[in-house]
C-alpha cells in the first residue's frame, strides 16, 4: 500500500463488522464521516448495518442504535422522547446536518464533547459495547472511549420522568470553541423533597455534579437563598476540578455558573 492510499470497508451487518474488527489492525470504525477531518489509513463503515439504526421504545427506557440519524430520533417528536433530549437534538446545526449525523457520532467525537453527551450524562444513558467476544453495558458517566476491537452497538436512554427539566446549549450556532457546551439539571420531588437530581456539564469541560446531587437529595424545597450560595460555590469548584490541566475556560466557567444559578432559583 502507497503511503497516501486509503482502505475502505464496507461491513453489511453485525457478523462482518466483527471480522473486520478481529482480522485487520489498526482499523478505525466510522459511520457516515461527518466529523472526520482526515480520513484513516484503514476504515470500515457502518453505514450499512441495518441493526445499528434501530429505534426500539420500551415501557421504562428507549434503544437507539449508534447509526439512528438525528432527524431520525427529531422526528419521533417531544412526546416520545425525555424532553430534555429532544430540545438537544433540535438545536443542532440544522436539518440538513441532522439528517446526515449519527447519536453515535455525536457521542463519540473526539475533541470536545458535543451536544448531546451532557443531557445524556444526565439522563443516564448507558452504552452498550461489543467485540467478537464480549459485550459490556457501561453508564455513560463511568465511559471514556471504546476499547480497541470493540464497537457501540447500542445506547439505552432511560424514560423517566422529571418534575424540572432544564437544558441549555452555549456558544456561537453550528461552531464547536472554548465556549461551547451542554448544560442539563434534572430535579425529581416527591411530597416537596428531592429524590433525585442531576446536572450535567459537556463541552471543553465535561463532567457531573456527583457530590453535589447526592448532598442534595432528601432537601426539603423550597431552597433557602442563602443555601444556594454554597450549592453554587460548591458547583463551581467541581468545575474547577475537572478543568485541572485544561486552557482556561473563564467564559465557560461564568456561563456554566449562571445557568447553576437560575436552575437553582428555580427550586426557591
Amino acid at each position: 500500500m502507497k503511503a497516501d492510499e486509503k482502505s475502505v470497508f464496507y461491513a453489511r451487518n453485525l457478523s462482518e463488522l466483527f471480522y473486520h474488527i478481529k482480522t485487520i489492525s489498526t482499523l478505525k470504525i466510522v459511520g457516515g464521516c461527518t466529523n472526520l477531518c482526515a480520513m484513516p489509513e484503514k476504515t470500515v463503515s457502518t453505514l450499512l448495518i441495518p441493526e445499528l439504526r434501530t429505534i426500539e421504545k420500551y415501557e421504562r427506557y428507549i434503544e437507539f442504535g449508534p447509526g439512528t440519524t438525528l432527524s431520525e430520533i427529531e422526528e419521533l417528536g417531544e412526546r416520545h422522547l425525555p424532553p430534555m433530549l429532544y430540545q438537544a437534538v433540535s438545536s443542532i446545526a440544522n436539518a440538513f446536518v441532522r439528517n446526515l449525523a449519527t447519536v453515535g457520532g455525536n457521542i463519540l467525537a473526539d475533541g470536545p464533547k458535543h451536544t448531546l453527551y451532557a443531557p445524556l450524562l444526565a439522563l443516564g444513558a448507558v452504552l452498550e459495547i461489543r467485540s467478537p467476544t464480549e459485550t459490556k453495558n457501561i453508564p455513560l458517566h463511568s465511559f471514556t472511549a471504546v476499547p480497541p476491537k470493540h464497537a457501540l452497538t447500542n445506547i439505552r436512554v432511560p424514560l423517566n420522568s422529571w418534575d424540572v427539566s432544564i437544558f441549555h446549549r452555549l456558544g456561537t450556532n453550528g461552531m464547536l470553541g472554548d465556549d461551547s457546551a451542554s448544560f442539563a439539571f434534572l430535579v425529581d420531588t416527591e411530597k416537596g423533597v428531592i429524590t433525585k437530581l442531576r446536572i450535567a456539564l459537556g463541552g471543553m469541560v465535561t463532567f457531573r455534579c456527583a457530590e453535589l446531587e447526592n448532598k442534595l437529595l432528601g432537601t426539603r424545597l423550597p431552597l433557602h437563598e442563602s443555601n444556594i450560595e454554597i450549592y453554587i460555590s460548591e458547583a463551581a469548584a467541581s468545575f474547577d476540578a475537572h478543568a485541572q490541566g485544561q486552557p482556561p475556560h473563564s467564559l465557560l466557567r461564568r456561563r456554566f455558573i449562571n445557568l447553576i444559578r437560575s436552575a437553582f432559583d428555580q427550586l426557591t
